[in-house]
């Protein structure tokens, strides 16, 4: 942890989170788009498995369009290395 005020770390958070989770959020709307209106049309039921299994590809695609996002705010000093 850094010793800063609380201020500061919630600044800080704001700095590291607010892109990451944006780019997450691109990547998982656009893949559940392509399930839900492109392939499925008028979209699966969310009560179905067939939904959720879509859902969690959908999540693998959010992580790897906020990797390099991840990536560069590692480099620009904005987040710390896990």
């Amino acid at each position: 942890m850094r010793d800063v005020g609380v201020a500061q770390g919630l600044w800080a958070a704001v700095k590291a989170d607010t892109l990451s989770i944006a780019s997450f959020q691109i990547g998982l709307f656009a893949g559940m788009w392509v399930h839900q209106e492109a392939l499925f049309a008028p979209g699966l039921a969310k009560t179905t498995a067939s939904y959720w299994l879509l859902m969690q590809l959908a999540m693998i695609v959010g992580f790897f369009t906020a990797w390099p996002v991840n990536g560069w705010l590692v480099r620009a000093g904005w987040k710390e290395r896990m």
